[in-house]
Formats: structure tokens, C-alpha cells, sequence
């Protein structure tokens, strides 16, 4: 359960919801050269042990350029990627948004495929009535909800993915940007629907290049540059210091 501000007693420490220990991730590129044209491979060190450890009901800013990790890690922390090194434990259901497809099957209508990773997502068979129909409302495509997804265009099948997944209630959310489908009335009912997704969410991570939605939502900062800890402090701090890194260069 998520207790309200008022409610945490604010001498009991959070307890740790994300145990980050000495992770690594390195990866092999192929790279070819005058030198060598036939090509060799050659290690990146995409994450440098990593020491980092995030408290239940924590918002926090990602920052940092391109290339930096950030959506490494999220992969990490999702279980998508295994270390080189290391270890990350995490405590509860860790959803990562970083697309608008949960896991679709274009052979299905949008309802059977709702039905279906509902399902797979843990949702009891009493909350499915009410997961359907504030997915099938938000998405607002009508009679094309009963059809295969193989006929959707690109704009309806993110409608219904980014409706599923933000009806989802994970312990840990992951984000990666935010996305930009569906036209401009959409994406402003999608930025609330978003908002209200992240403040039920119980510990959010937020991989963003947007200083105004870092200040507005996050509690705390990471920086990351070429793999490693640049700053973790709290927001305002951290979003500072990446300003002037990238001022810098």
C-alpha cells in the first residue's frame, strides 16, 4: 500500500525498493579500420558499478546525453539485460514504459489482446470489467477496438498500448521519455492520464531530457555521463549540475 504524505511518519526511514551493488554492463562492438578491414570486437563499458539505492515512494530524474546509460539501466532495473558485473535487487511489480506495445498480437482483436496481457499482468479476473472499460474509454477508437490489430494504424495501436499500460498500478515504474503518439488533443489527455499514472505508481524513475518535467515531479536526481555516477543528490542539485555539464560541451 502507498500511505499519503500525511500519513508516513517522517522519522521511520523509507524502506529500499531498488539495491543497486557494483553493476556493470558491457557490451561487444564489431568495428572495422584502415588497420584492421576485416574487423574486430571491441568491449564498452555501457554502466561502471553502479552503487545506487532508491527508497519506496522516491521520484527520480535520469538526466544525462545521449549514450550516457540511462536507458541501460532502466533495462537493467526491468530485468531485460544481465550485468557484467554486479547485482540489482529490486522489491515489488517493476513496470517499464518505454513504448506504446505491451506485448500485442496482431491476430487478435484490442479487447482479446487487453484481455489477454491483463491477464499476463497479474489482473484478478473482479478488476478485469473495470481495466477494460477505462482502456477501451481512453483509446477512443470505437467499433475498431472489436477488430485484429493487424488492421490498426500506427496512432491506434498506441492508443490502446499506452492505455494499457498506464492502467497498470506497479510498485516500480520505469520510464524511458514519454511518448508522443496520437494528435494533439490526444497527447494532452495522455500527459494526465500519465500524471495520474505516476502518482499512484509507488517509486518512479523518469530517463528524461526535459528539465521542466524533472523539477516539476522529481524529489531526486542522478546524473549519469559515459556509464558512470556524475551526482546523486536531491533534484534540484543534480538537474543544476546537468545543466552546466551541458552548457559545457
Amino acid at each position: 500500500m502507498v500511505l499519503e504524505e500525511s500519513e508516513v511518519d517522517k522519522n521511520i526511514p523509507k524502506s529500499t525498493v531498488i539495491e543497486i551493488s557494483e553493476f556493470s554492463v558491457d557490451y561487444h562492438m564489431f568495428k572495422r579500420s584502415r588497420k584492421k578491414p576485416l574487423g574486430e570486437f571491441e568491449e564498452y563499458n555501457a554502466l561502471k558499478a553502479l552503487n545506487i539505492n532508491i527508497n519506496d515512494g522516491e521520484i527520480v530524474a535520469l538526466l544525462g546525453r545521449n549514450g550516457a546509460g540511462k536507458s541501460t539501466l532502466l533495462r537493467s532495473i526491468a530485468g531485460l539485460l544481465r550485468p557484467s558485473k554486479g547485482k540489482i535487487v529490486t522489491n515489488g511489480r517493476v513496470i517499464l514504459l518505454a513504448g506504446a506495445d505491451p506485448g500485442f498480437i496482431t491476430q487478435l482483436t484490442g479487447r482479446q489482446n487487453v484481455i489477454e496481457l491483463a491477464l499476463a499482468y497479474g489482473i484478478s479476473e473482479n478488476e478485469l470489467p473495470d481495466f477494460i472499460k477505462s482502456i477501451e474509454e481512453f483509446a477512443d477508437i470505437g467499433e475498431a477496438f472489436e477488430r485484429k490489430l493487424s488492421g490498426y494504424s500506427t496512432g491506434m495501436r498506441g492508443k490502446v498500448g499506452f492505455g494499457f499500460i498506464t492502467a497498470l498500478k506497479p510498485d516500480i515504474l520505469l520510464m524511458d521519455e514519454t511518448l508522443g503518439v496520437g494528435d494533439r488533443e490526444f497527447r494532452k489527455k495522455a500527459s494526465k492520464r500519465l500524471n495520474e499514472f505516476i502518482k499512484r505508481s509507488g517509486t518512479v524513475i523518469i530517463s528524461t531530457h526535459s528539465i521542466g518535467l524533472a523539477r516539476d515531479i522529481c524529489t531526486r536526481g542522478i546524473v549519469l555521463d559515459k556509464g558512470g555516477i556524475v551526482i546523486d543528490s536531491n533534484a534540484e542539485e543534480a538537474i543544476s549540475h546537468y545543466i552546466n555539464m551541458t552548457e559545457k560541451s
